[in-house]
């Protein structure tokens, strides 16, 4: 290569540098374009010889801008520093600003963006703050973005700041939503900066888990009040998601008898008679909790279902013979007359199952027993006294008694019993017809109670209180 630049053959001697790519011989044919005033072939080759100081000295010295950014992209962070002051002197500061972030004085980029209000390149600059920048530094970007209404940008650099109570509060007055990885960020472990204390950390948990409840992140607040010790508000947080396998889940591996009682209450809400896993989670976590009387509630409950929704007497009993089981167990005050008043039900509930099963083999037995049924105090607490009613009405009309089927069918109307759930109405129409009479009308219901003007409010109030 010295030997054809002594020709003055340069062409030739530039195919020598392309094809050994040899530093040294590059180096050597830069100086040479330089001295015969090739400006852009000098640059060239200093580059290719990785001699960024002279291709940039030369770009200057020209005011060759486009060439000069080009090559302090990729030059050192000095050079880029020393093109980056040429282009602010040029007054070319957004090319400047760029230069000296990717110099590593992001400060001087900062204030020049400040100062040329470049805002669209200090947004830029400040999404990829390091977490050890200068605090003064994120801070002046964050008070900026803050003026600027640019909440979640402003929430990321006060957390990067260690100003965690600050970001939460414009979390929570501007609804700026929390992702999983902002919310790790504004829990730092103890020792980092701004949480010096076991208790500062657990602060900021709890801040940051009242605020994912308060945007429906529950999922992520019973994560963080989990991590902040408050398992309840967690299995709250939890509940109201209706994840009910995370729930159960919960529950089994929390150990807690308020917990325990909250997933059981959780799940009664269910559709349970349609999965008996759900049935046994129930009993399960009742009497985990040792909450016997609650348990011996869900029977009760379970069996009332039985009889509203299904008829199922038998069905009904065998809960009510559970819940009287649980609730003889229970150690509670005063849970003598609840376990007499169980008894009764059980009582009530068998006879009319025993009479249903003899209807068809001793029918004047089963009339006795219903009719005794019928006489008895709070009999309706135990079964649906309309029930009782069809059953002997049934029975007459098969018999071709129309008479005595009327005459029961009077006394279900004079007790403002709605006939149509317990009656079929052709039977009825077929039993006035016979007796020459109109079909009754089923009684009018009384209107539903209006809610209270409050109850709204107290449920909102409520709610708050609970955070």
């Amino acid at each position: 290569m010295r030997v054809l630049c002594f020709h003055k053959k340069f062409d030739r001697a530039a195919e020598v540098v392309e094809t050994s790519n040899d530093a040294g011989a590059a180096y050597h044919l830069a100086k040479q374009f330089e001295a015969k005033e090739d400006i852009k072939r000098a640059i060239q080759f200093y580059q290719r010889a990785q001699r960024f100081n002279h291709a940039i000295r030369l770009a200057r010295a020209h005011d060759m801008a486009g060439e000069l950014n080009m090559m302090a992209i990729n030059a050192p962070p000095k050079q880029m520093c020393e093109a980056a002051a040429y282009f602010e002197s040029r007054g070319q500061e957004d090319r400047a600003v760029m230069l000296y972030q990717k110099g590593g004085h992001t400060a001087k980029a900062v204030e020049l963006c400040f100062k040329s209000r470049l805002f669209d390149q200090l947004r830029e600059i400040a999404e990829t703050l390091p977490t050890d920048a200068d605090p003064a530094l994120i801070h002046r970007c964050a008070e900026f973005f803050l003026d600027h209404g640019q909440y979640e940008k402003t929430v990321r650099l006060f957390s990067i700041a260690g100003e965690y109570a600050k970001a939460l509060d414009l979390c929570v007055m501007h609804s700026v939503h929390l992702s999983e990885e902002m919310a790790e960020r504004l829990c730092p472990e103890v020792g980092e900066r701004g949480v010096e204390t076991d208790e500062a950390r657990q602060n900021l948990l709890l801040k940051v888990a009242k605020c994912c409840k308060r945007q429906g992140n529950y999922h992520l607040a019973c994560k963080k009040y989990t991590q902040a010790g408050d398992k309840v508000k967690a299995m709250k947080c939890l509940l109201k998601s209706g994840d009910t396998s995370k729930i159960c889940y919960f529950a089994g591996v929390s150990r807690n008898r308020d917990i325990y009682i909250l997933a059981a209450n959780y799940l009664q809400n269910l559709d349970w008679k349609a999965d008996p896993e759900i049935v046994k989670n129930i009993v399960a976590f009742y009497s985990k909790a040792k909450a016997l009387e609650s348990l011996s509630g869900f029977f009760d409950a379970c069996a009332q279902v039985e009889i509203d929704d299904y008829r199922d007497y038998e069905k009904a009993l065998a809960a009510l013979k559970e819940s009287h089981e649980w609730m003889n167990k229970a150690r509670v005050q005063g849970k003598e007359a609840k376990v007499a008043q169980i008894a009764a039900r059980v009582s009530h509930v068998e006879n009319f199952v025993a009479a249903r099963k003899m209807v068809k083999t001793e029918p004047e037995t089963t009339i006795k027993m219903c009719f005794e049924l019928l006489d008895q105090p709070e009999v309706e607490n135990a079964l649906r006294v309309g029930d009782v009613y069809a059953l002997m009405v049934e029975w007459f009309h098969s018999q071709g008694e129309a008479q005595q089927a009327y005459d029961l069918i009077q006394k279900m109307v004079a007790r403002s019993i709605v006939l149509a759930p317990y009656l079929d109405q052709e039977m009825v129409a077929s039993i006035c017809a016979q007796m020459g009479v109109a079909v009754p009308r089923d009684p009018t219901p009384a209107p539903p109670a209006a809610p209270a003007d409050g109850d709204e409010i107290e449920e909102g109030i409520e709610e708050d209180f609970d955070d």
